[in-house]
């Protein structure tokens, strides 16, 4: 569809918006835990006011009745934890926190730049996570990209070397980070990359960490700095060794709608991947009408802690909540933002040119639910897209993590990786080296990663820790799909041991 209609709303009053126990997977609980634990102890009078969470009994055997109270406390609005901490907290409490967390983010990541080739030729070379011995070596360099609005986003870049008298260039992949992820989110991917063959260049969207700008949620501007990432690819692409004709876009989660935005709006990008990111805003933030309020307190509270958000969203919010609740409220400014940081709004612009597109979603999710990646895939497919949709088991961006972290190691090898690799690979550079063979445990109907596919994983009672075994189709519907007429015969009414005197 051109546009995104707002889901079905009624007359619900706020309580049936969607609750902490209504929406909350229980495996955010801990994180949120933590963050209850490191805010007590920050700010032992209490930070946040506002909405409680309950059902929390088991949280309240663990830890003391203050900490508690701030983990009922943590979802609240941006507006009002902003005017607390202002009100509260002194003034120079408030500069030692900013040069506190400026110091740090310097001390620790910038040396962790500068320190890449060594730390990473040493994680390769004991195997670390899903890094293996051997392939190409690989250069570091941290930049900084100037988007056109002069937005200084901050970059990092792995570079494979050429061999002894070896004239080939190397495709490209661009990263854009996940929502509060740091300058090393992708480190470990960007060497095994590397490694295999390809410039991987990972940046900061505007408004996190060290990159300036507010965060805008995927809109206009981020757009525009995506255009501003590959113009320096260009330019830099014969110090690099790079091929400029072969650039693909992957990201996990923000970063995995940045990816596809960027590849619509810009034809350099031959390739797209989002893993665990989203194809409708409002069906993501308000499905079948019930604002996911805990994902929203969730994503605006670690914004503030290491980014700038930009007061637009808290007020799109307010505007989403209020349409819910009043179908006569105006949404048409709502659905103008929404739409602008839709992949979906922009499938026609996308697919004209056949983009090749992988969406990997999580079956467990609950801020990207795996029904709308089937939408996306079906949005995409219909409109002339190339598309390959993974649907794995596991909460949000659960599948990709362990690799990221580098602790892939400890629990069952997910192949999402694998699989994006494949599909970079395919078509990136399909004529230089073929495609590794993938897993094919329990597949049925296993297909070439150069064509469309769905593959679903088989949930396991063992959980993480065997092997996934999957099923896979070509086409969706799948063939194996028995279409079944019904049609609805008179009512039985009248004598009978059923009731009816004949009719059926």
């Amino acid at each position: 569809p051109t546009t995104l209609p707002l889901p079905e709303t009624t007359n619900r009053p706020p309580s049936h918006t969607r609750t902490a126990t209504d929406r909350m997977p229980s495996t955010l609980q801990p994180l949120l835990l933590f963050a209850s634990l490191a805010t007590a102890a920050a700010f032992p009078d209490g930070l946040w006011t506002g909405a409680s969470y309950d059902g929390i009994e088991a949280a309240e055997e663990a830890v003391a009745l203050h900490q508690v109270e701030v983990l009922k406390q943590f979802a609240n609005s941006v507006e009002e934890v902003k005017e607390r901490v202002q009100k509260t907290a002194p003034g120079w409490a408030l500069g030692i926190v900013s040069a506190v967390a400026g110091f740090l983010d310097e001390t620790v990541q910038v040396p962790a730049v500068k320190a890449h080739a060594a730390a990473m030729s040493l994680a390769q070379a004991v195997s670390l996570s899903d890094l293996r011995p051997g392939g190409r070596p690989v250069r570091w360099e941290h930049l900084t990209v100037v988007s056109g609005d002069g937005t200084r986003l901050r970059a990092t870049v792995a570079i494979p070397q050429q061999r002894g008298g070896e004239r080939a260039s190397f495709p490209v992949v661009v990263m854009p980070n996940s929502w509060a992820l740091c300058v090393l989110e992708y480190t470990l991917k960007q060497q095994e990359w590397a490694a295999a063959g390809y410039v991987v260049l990972h940046y900061q969207a505007r408004g996190w960490f060290n990159s300036e700008g507010l965060i805008e949620v995927a809109g206009p501007a981020d757009v525009a700095d995506a255009s501003a990432v590959l113009d320096e690819v260009g330019k830099r692409a014969a110090e690099w060794r790079a091929d400029a004709e072969a650039i693909g876009m992957v990201g996990v989660s923000y970063g995995g709608g940045l990816a596809l935005l960027g590849a619509a709006h810009d034809a350099r990008v031959k390739c797209a991947a989002s893993l665990s990111g989203w194809g409708n805003l409002t069906r993501a933030l308000a499905g079948q009408a019930a604002p996911n309020q805990v994902w929203f307190d969730i994503l605006m509270s670690t914004s503030i802690l290491v980014g700038r958000p930009d007061p637009q969203i808290h007020a799109m919010w307010e505007s989403l909540v209020s349409a819910v609740v009043d179908p006569a409220a105006n949404v048409d400014p709502l659905l103008a933002w929404a739409e602008e940081r839709s992949p979906e709004a922009f499938a026609a612009k996308m697919c004209g040119r056949r983009l090749p597109v992988l969406v990997s979603n999580n079956a467990q999710d609950e801020l990207f639910v795996s029904d709308a990646a089937l939408m996306l895939r079906q949005t995409l497919h219909g409109a002339g897209c190339r598309v390959q949709l993974l649907i794995n088991q596991g909460v949000h961006a659960m599948a990709e993590l362990p690799s990221l972290a580098g602790i892939g190691g400890l629990v069952a090898h997910q192949p999402v990786w694998d699989e994006t690799l494949r599909f970079m690979q395919a078509h990136l550079r399909p004529s230089k080296e073929p495609p590794p063979a993938g897993p094919q445990q329990g597949e049925v109907g296993h297909h070439p990663p150069s064509r469309p596919a769905i593959r679903f994983q088989l949930r396991s009672p063992e959980g993480i820790f065997v092997a996934p075994r999957f099923v896979s189709y070509d086409r969706w519907p799948p063939r194996e799909q028995e279409a079944v007429s019904l049609r609805l015969g008179q009512p039985l009414l009248g004598g009978g041991a059923a009731g009816g005197g004949g009719a059926t």
